[in-house]
């Protein structure tokens, strides 16, 4: 049995992604388990469940606090976050002999060895990496870094994890946090799971930042990490560093762009071409066309968000419906 499990949330509409991530992973690291936890339904989907050539758990089966409220405030993207901490805590209590979990994104290749990883996990808690290393000269007076004051400092596409004493404390908190907060909304000052992470480096002794510029390569930190080498499917980036894993957030299967999140043009970046073309290719392979047909099932419950006046605890304002403001206001009123 595996000591380390990797695993990936999506919906059915996002398993082209999880199976291409799978593949990358089982290539580059065939030590390490993998999962796919499926916020979604499977029931009456034959023709999606037998398409799937790994593990994959719904949602439903693991136990996430207030999921029946959950489906009602978020919607799809914030749920799909919003119940990370809850799988990691539910892997490590019902897996035995699991020692590391790894998140990624479904939108990432893995495609060099996390044996590095695995070794800094061995003295720590967390392994978390920052969108950006470094500021950006083609983004002048700060525009790169200000999107990350909205998004956060850690790029939660990626988490590792070790099994110690600090890890359930960490679980916890960041699980009290997300079934009431895990909106994508600026007003809230909140980005999904990810901006509370800002916090968790003060709150818990032994998380690391792992500053290689070969984790977590993506459209937004492009500035300042080029593929200088190449062999088969493995990559050197800066002339020194091999390429963990690639992020592909952005990046569209039938679209000509570097990325959604990228100022660049593969005219000023051919180094991102033949990877770029790799991961697209593989999204067309793994039926991309087929699973992104399908929408999620709890969709049909979202509502809106949630807002919190004290004395009236948690409001919910219908984005679809009609907000009686008079009530509202009457409420706010008497503070």
């Amino acid at each position: 049995m595996s000591t380390s499990i990797a695993f990936t949330i999506c919906s059915i509409n996002y398993l082209s992604q999880a199976i291409t991530l799978g593949n990358s992973l089982k290539s580059s690291n065939p030590e390490v388990a993998f999962r796919i936890y499926l916020v979604d339904k499977l029931q009456g989907r034959e023709d999606v469940k037998k398409r799937v050539p790994f593990t994959t758990v719904e949602i439903e089966n693991v136990p996430v606090t207030d999921f029946s409220g959950m489906i009602f405030r978020y919607n799809i993207v914030e749920l799909n976050t919003a119940v990370k901490p809850f799988i990691i805590d539910y892997i490590f209590k019902t897996e035995e002999g699991v020692k590391n979990i790894i998140y990624f994104d479904p939108d990432i290749m893995v495609l060099g060895s996390l044996e590095e990883l695995f070794i800094n996990l061995e003295s720590h808690t967390v392994v978390l990496t920052p969108h950006i290393l470094n500021p950006s000269e083609d983004h002048p007076y700060g525009q790169l870094e200000r999107s990350f004051l909205i998004g956060g400092t850690f790029n939660l596409g990626f988490i590792g994890i070790s099994k110690k004493d600090e890890s359930f404390r960490f679980l916890k908190w960041w699980q009290e946090r997300l079934v009431h907060q895990c909106y994508g909304n600026n007003d809230m000052h909140l980005f999904y799971d990810q901006k509370w992470l800002n916090l968790a480096i003060i709150f818990f002794q032994k998380i690391l930042i792992e500053m290689s510029p070969g984790y977590n390569m993506a459209g937004w930190n492009l500035h300042e990490r080029v593929i200088t080498e190449k062999s088969g499917n493995k990559y050197i980036i800066n002339h020194k560093y091999e390429l963990i894993f690639y992020h592909f957030s952005g990046v569209k299967p039938q679209s000509d762009d570097v990325s959604t999140y990228s100022k660049y043009s593969f005219e000023e970046r051919p180094d991102l071409k033949d990877i770029i073309d790799l991961y697209r290719r593989s999204l067309i392979e793994n039926q991309n066309d087929f699973y992104s047909s399908y929408k999620c099932y709890y969709s049909q419950f979202y509502k809106g968000p949630t807002i919190y006046y004290p004395r009236y605890h948690w409001i919910t304002l219908y984005r679809r419906t009609r907000v009686n403001l008079g009530k509202i206001k009457k409420m706010l009123s008497k503070r």
